[in-house]
C-alpha cells in the first residue's frame, strides 16, 4: 500500500504515527508549508492509495478534496483545536465561524476519522457532525522503555508543568494559575517547562513569586531529567483532547496534579488529584498533598497498561487496512 502522509509539522506524536505507517507500508511524507504544496498534494494523491493527515485543518482539506476527486480514501486525526468549541478561553476552531467550514468539510468527507481520546471523540462528532460510524478512538501510545525514572536522579519536592508559553496557553493548560498557585507554597520549587513563544513568558513573570522557575524549552534527556526530579506534575488545562505531557511525567513517577476537565480524567484515572475549583489556593492544596502521597508507582503502571505503543501501533495499521478495503 501507498500511503501520502501530509502534515504541518513532525511532532512528536506526528512522527510516531508516520514511523508506525512506515513499519509496514510505502509512506511518502508531505510537509505543507503553504499554496506551493497544492500541486505536490494532489500528485501524491494520485500516486497513494490513502492519504492521512493530523488536524482537520487547510492541508486535510487539500488532502481529502483530492482523495474525494481521485477515489482515493482519507484518514485524519482530529487532535486539538480543529475540532474544538472552548468559548470560555476563545480556544477552538469552532469558535470561529469563519473557521469552522475547514474542519466541517474534513471530518464529514473523510472515511476514517481517528481520536485522540473519548472526550476528543464526543467532541469531533458533536461539532463537526460526522458520521459516528467512521469515527473511531485510538488512544496516544508511549513507550515505558523511553519514559522512566532516570537511574541515579532523586525525586525532589519540585513541582512541574510541561507546555508551550504563549497568550493562548496561559488560560488553555492552566499557566497562569500554575504560577499563582505558587505564592501558597513558598518552600515549593515550582518549574514551567516549555518554549517562550511571545510576550506572555513576560506577564507570568510579573506574576510569579521567586519561587518558580522558567526553564524554557527542555528536550531528550533533559526534559527526561526534569521529569525525574519532580515529584508532582500539574496540568491545569481547561482544555485537554489528550495530554501527552501527563503521561510521559506519570511514566516517571511523577503524582499527576490535573483539572476534571476535558479528557484528563481518561488518563489520570484513580493515580493522581484533581482540581474541582480552577483557583491558586486549591491548587496549592491538591499539589500539597500529591507531595505527601505515595501514587507515582502506581501512575506508572496505569500509562504502561492503558496506552501502550503497542497497541496504537497494531490498531493503527489495522483500522489503515479497514479503510482501503471499504
Amino acid at each position: 500500500m501507498k500511503i501520502l502522509f501530509v502534515h504541518q509539522g513532525l511532532m512528536s506524536f506526528v512522527q510516531k504515527d508516520l514511523d508506525i505507517l512506515q513499519s509496514r507500508y510505502e509512506v511518502r511524507a508531505l510537509h505543507f508549508a503553504g499554496a506551493h504544496n497544492v500541486a505536490e498534494i494532489l500528485s501524491g494523491t494520485l500516486w497513494a492509495d490513502l492519504t492521512m493527515c493530523w488536524f482537520g485543518k487547510l492541508h486535510a482539506f487539500l488532502a481529502v478534496a483530492s482523495s474525494k476527486i481521485l477515489g482515493r480514501k482519507a484518514v485524519v486525526v482530529a487532535g486539538g483545536d480543529d475540532v474544538a468549541c472552548q468559548s470560555e478561553i476563545n480556544y477552538g476552531m469552532f469558535v470561529y465561524w469563519w473557521k469552522k467550514w475547514c474542519p466541517l468539510y474534513v471530518f464529514q468527507h473523510a472515511d476514517l476519522v481517528l481520536s485522540v481520546s473519548g472526550f476528543n471523540r464526543c467532541e469531533t462528532i458533536q461539532n463537526t457532525r460526522a458520521d459516528p460510524s467512521k469515527v473511531s478512538l485510538l488512544y496516544h501510545g508511549f513507550d515505558p522503555q523511553k519514559w522512566q525514572h532516570m537511574d541515579g536522579v532523586r525525586k525532589e519536592k519540585l513541582v512541574l508543568t510541561v507546555g508551550r508559553v504563549t497568550n493562548e496557553t496561559l488560560r488553555k493548560k492552566g499557566l497562569d494559575l500554575f504560577v499563582q498557585s505558587a505564592r501558597h507554597l513558598p518552600d515549593v520549587p515550582f518549574v514551567l517547562v516549555g518554549p517562550w513563544q511571545d510576550s506572555a513568558v513576560e506577564r507570568l513573570k510579573t506574576i510569579a513569586p521567586s519561587n518558580v522557575t522558567f526553564a524554557g524549552g527542555l528536550y531528550g534527556r533533559d526534559l527526561l531529567s526534569m521529569y525525574s526530579r519532580a515529584t508532582v506534575y500539574v496540568q491545569a488545562s481547561v482544555h485537554e483532547s489528550f495530554g501527552c505531557s501527563v503521561a510521559e511525567a506519570m511514566l516517571c513517577e511523577c503524582v499527576p496534579v490535573v483539572s476534571r476537565r476535558a479528557a484528563l480524567p481518561e488518563v489520570v484515572g484513580d493515580c493522581g488529584l484533581y482540581i474541582d475549583e480552577l483557583e491558586p489556593r486549591n491548587l496549592a492544596a491538591q499539589i500539597g498533598q500529591a507531595l505527601r502521597s505515595q501514587l507515582g508507582q502506581q501512575a506508572r503502571e496505569r500509562v504502561i497498561a492503558t496506552f501502550p505503543l503497542e497497541r496504537r501501533h497494531r490498531l493503527l495499521l489495522a483500522l489503515v487496512d479497514e479503510a482501503v478495503a471499504a
